[in-house]
């Protein structure tokens, strides 16, 4: 193609009407939240891993009995008002702009569902408005993938050995808030267990305690902490692990702070 020497009728694909193959064994009515799998199939919005948010179901698709590709839907992507959630998963003002997460077919939360350091919920869309009857939520795949890419990094932190009472700091490159802390060890524990406390400039993150068991330990054992209070840094602050229990084998263990930026 060439350079335009006229005007063109250009289509808009922002707030239009996409075909998507549903997956197998699926009923997905109309109005309610549509995601993509792995494969690439449509499905509904769920509590699940391996999903993204696609948009709005423009009518209704039973495919419980077919295999994944029988049928097709029409997909809405745009803002589109769903229900919110409820107490520490409720969104916000504060939260525009931010990914939201998929609970069922109709509700999204704040967060990523996080469960033992774990995530369990898949990205819906982004939260662009709430209001006391709702969410409202931009679908469009694309722009979601692209506001995920940015959204949280990762800060690695080794711990040369989880004996005695050290201390080991890295910076945070970013402002935001540690959602999350993990440790993988190298090695087996003796004599009694080990803790991480997680601190951001010398102050304790709350519930920010890592507690690696030693009975049963093993290399490749993998621990977490689900930070609830007292987690927001700054770009620049120190991010810290203090070594603490009655652990007796100088085994190592590599760990990471999840931030969320601001």
């Amino acid at each position: 193609m060439t350079a335009l020497a006229q005007d063109r009728n250009t289509s808009q694909l922002i707030g239009a009407m996409l075909s998507a193959s549903v997956a197998a064994a699926v009923l997905i009515y109309g109005g309610s939240i549509v995601m993509r799998n792995s494969a690439g199939d449509v499905t509904k919005g769920q509590t699940a891993l391996g999903l993204i948010g696609v948009g709005i179901a423009n009518h209704r698709v039973d495919n419980s009995d077919g295999a994944a590709g029988d049928e097709d839907i029409d997909v809405l992507q745009g803002v589109f008002k769903v229900a919110n959630s409820a107490a520490a998963d409720a969104i916000t003002a504060a939260d525009i702009g931010k990914p939201c997460y998929a609970v069922d077919d109709q509700t999204v939360a704040k967060t990523n569902g996080l469960t033992a350091g774990l995530a369990t919920r898949s990205p819906a869309g982004v939260i662009v408005g709430v209001e006391a009857t709702g969410v409202q939520v931009l679908f469009n795949e694309a722009i979601l993938r692209a506001v995920l890419s940015g959204d949280r990094i990762i800060v690695p932190v080794r711990v040369t050995t989880l004996v005695g009472a050290g201390v080991y700091r890295v910076i945070s490159p970013v402002a935001g808030k540690v959602l999350s802390i993990g440790s993988i060890i190298e090695g087996v524990l003796t004599t009694g267990d080990a803790t991480l406390t997680g601190k951001i400039g010398g102050a304790a993150i709350t519930t920010g305690v890592i507690t690696i068991t030693q009975a049963g330990s093993a290399a490749g054992d993998k621990d977490y902490a689900a930070p609830t209070a007292a987690n927001t840094v700054a770009a620049g602050d120190e991010l810290s692990l203090t070594v603490g229990g009655t652990n007796a084998t100088a085994s190592a263990a590599n760990c990471f702070f999840e931030i969320e930026r601001a």
